[in-house]
């Protein structure tokens, strides 16, 4: 059975989204982006997801209501799901996703090759 090869990105950040769709797109994947918690909402119940990277805050929600938006829609169980942290955020937050079912997180800035490590890491067979 073939991959769908969708990877959700939720990220505010214009200069954030273009270099992780820069990155996934050149690997020939599906890349979805939404910058507003409906548009998350809507996206991850609309969509098979093969990754979901979102920034641990958004206006509105936070990487634990998408985990919780992903069980809904798979039963109980989290799309491979990345979240992106910053030094200012919240670690009770990004404890609550990783419980939640959060997979890893990688603090921002980060390095293009420590992003697919952590990627290889979760999904291999995305091969980013």
């Amino acid at each position: 059975m073939e991959l769908s090869k969708n990877v959700l990105i939720c990220v505010e950040q214009d200069i954030m989204l273009t270099a992780l769709k820069f990155r996934l797109e050149k690997q020939g994947y599906n890349v979805i982006h939404e910058n507003n918690v409906k548009g998350v909402k809507k996206a991850v119940m609309s969509h098979d997801l093969d990754l979901i990277i979102a920034d641990l805050q958004m206006k509105g929600a936070s990487a634990v209501d998408i985990v919780a938006w992903s069980k809904e829609k798979n039963g109980g169980t989290v799309s491979p799901f990345l979240v992106m942290a910053t030094l200012e955020d919240d670690g009770q937050t990004l404890i609550d996703a990783l419980d939640g079912g959060a997979d890893d997180f990688i603090m921002k800035p980060f390095k293009p090759v420590e992003l697919y490590f952590r990627i290889q890491r979760m999904v291999p067979e995305l091969g980013v």
